[in-house]
């Protein structure tokens, strides 16, 4: 036995789970208010599409993904079953790694599905859609979820209690998603945001999984920097470019993860 055991088991009770179903549902609805919405008449440009749909996922992914894994090592710990699982042939790095690889894969099936029915609408509604870009953002939001899958799943191994999990997982999500540029602001002292950011607060600002995600948008279908007009300049340090964002994300899934396991391997359970 092994990491895949683990893997398929968590697949399995996430294939009988309503949750599911209910991401599926949720997913679909929203291809349907993005179509709606971001249509403006036949033949239009794709970006406002594409923006609007960027908006919602970057919203939305995160606290999908916070769902899929808060519970993730923490519910086997306050069920005991974690011991049962250990008195198999499994290391803790296997339950890990089967937890980590089963629900990334149960989180990738909704955003690929959702997706995949909005490739559908772009192909149909645009005039000459960017396919290939389209394409990569498919693969960006699974990226971008499994970062803050990670996220969860390394709270849920370093924490003890299933009420500092559920803080700690939905209060990251608050600080990294809504209010991450507020505090770049605090940290600059309150200096205006349209001023231009210094190199070390700007440096901050793109370490966010949602900033590093957006710059990857806007680069894949050629959009105006939403951040700052600081990277749309010829100066912009070399940071600011797509390839580091993609490295950034992949920073949070690794070092999360790596971060957590360390923890739970030195705990006593």
């Amino acid at each position: 036995m092994s990491w895949q055991t683990v893997a398929r088991k968590d697949i399995r009770d996430s294939i009988r789970s309503r949750g599911l179903w209910a991401l599926l549902a949720l997913f679909g609805l929203l291809v349907a208010v993005f179509a709606y919405v971001g249509w403006v008449d036949e033949g239009s440009a794709v970006e406002p599409f594409v923006m609007l749909t960027a908006e919602g996922f970057g919203i939305i992914v995160p606290i999908v993904a916070i769902v899929i894994g808060y519970k993730a090592v923490i519910e086997e710990r306050r069920s005991g079953t974690i011991a049962l699982l250990l008195s198999f042939p499994h290391t803790r790095r296997d339950i890990v790694l089967g937890k980590f690889v089963g629900r990334a894969l149960v989180l990738a099936v909704p955003i690929l599905l959702a997706l995949g029915a909005m490739f559908a609408v772009v192909v149909t509604l645009y005039d000459n859609p960017p396919v290939g870009s389209y394409l990569l953002f498919v693969g960006l939001n699974v990226v971008y979820g499994v970062a803050f899958l990670a996220i969860a799943i390394g709270l849920s191994m370093v924490l003890r209690s299933g009420r500092q999990v559920t803080a700690g997982a939905f209060g990251a999500y608050i600080i990294l998603v809504m209010f991450w540029d507020a505090l770049i602001t605090v940290l600059w002292r309150f200096n205006p945001p349209n001023l231009q950011l210094p190199d070390w607060a700007l440096l901050v600002q793109l370490a966010s999984p949602v900033e590093s995600y957006n710059r990857i948008v806007d680069a894949l279908f050629d959009l105006e920097p939403g951040l700052t007009p600081t990277l749309s300049s010829a100066e912009a340090p070399w940071y600011v470019g797509p390839e580091v964002a993609f490295v950034v994300l992949m920073v949070w899934i690794g070092l999360t993860l790596g971060l957590g396991y360390a923890q739970f391997r030195r705990t006593d359970l």
